[in-house]
């Protein structure tokens, strides 16, 4: 028959303190991943509403163009935001307030 040789509990200590300290460690590198990830997504999140955000502005702005593009549109604003006049006509503005 064999002899079983027990672990002193001095390297049984030793050998728990480690296992311990291992799993508490490796426990402690998934949270820290767990909250990344959380900060990853949040930051993904923002960055989807900026993005639609631009592709709106970008919207409004190819909009603009091809209206500047267009000499009806021009003449519009030229009459209308500033007042320009062809030559014998006359301006009357009326105020807003009622």
């Amino acid at each position: 028959m064999k002899k079983k040789k027990k672990k002193s509990p001095i390297k049984r200590f030793f050998v728990y303190s480690i296992l311990l300290g291992l799993s508490c460690y490796m426990f402690y590198c998934g949270f820290k991943e767990l909250e990344t990830t959380a900060q990853i997504r949040l930051s993904m999140e923002d960055n989807k509403k900026e993005s639609q955000a631009l592709d709106e502005r970008k919207e409004e702005l190819e909009e603009t163009k091809e209206n500047l593009e267009n000499p009806d549109y021009i003449e519009y604003l030229a009459r209308g935001k500033y007042l320009v006049t062809k030559d014998g006509e006359q301006v009357f503005k009326f105020s807003d307030d009622q």
